[in-house]
């Protein structure tokens, strides 16, 4: 009996947590072939200087590394976001703001932007 009580207990806990950030997040980056910000927008060839993966409170993941904006969903294991777009698997790790499927020179960085898209279908 006791058994069977700690397994209901176990799946009513599981199915509790959370398979997504409880507040849209969102990250950038430099694109790889500038320095800096100012040396990229000197530039003047780049539309964006930045590549900028958003991951939004309702699983919806956002993600534009070269002026081509895709979305998917993600589901949050532990501290790692587990993310399907256009059929490739991501997982961006949110302690250490990196991905070996988004291989780059910089790093990426959080930031609050004054619009995320995460309410735009």
């Amino acid at each position: 009996m006791r058994t069977i009580f700690f397994a209901i207990a176990v799946v009513a806990l599981v199915g509790c947590t959370d398979a997504s950030l409880g507040e849209d997040t969102a990250y950038r980056r430099l694109v790889g072939n500038f320095d800096t910000y100012d040396a990229c927008i000197a530039d003047k060839a780049l539309p964006s200087c930045y590549q900028t993966l958003t991951l939004c409170a309702n699983g919806r993941v956002l993600i534009d590394l070269d002026n081509r904006p895709q979305d998917g969903r993600y589901e949050l294991e532990d501290n790692v976001a587990f993310a399907e777009i256009g059929g490739t698997m991501i997982e961006f790790d949110l302690t250490t703001r990196s991905s070996a499927q988004l291989p780059g020179r910089h790093s990426w960085e959080l930031v609050t932007p004054s619009f995320t898209g995460c309410d735009v279908e």
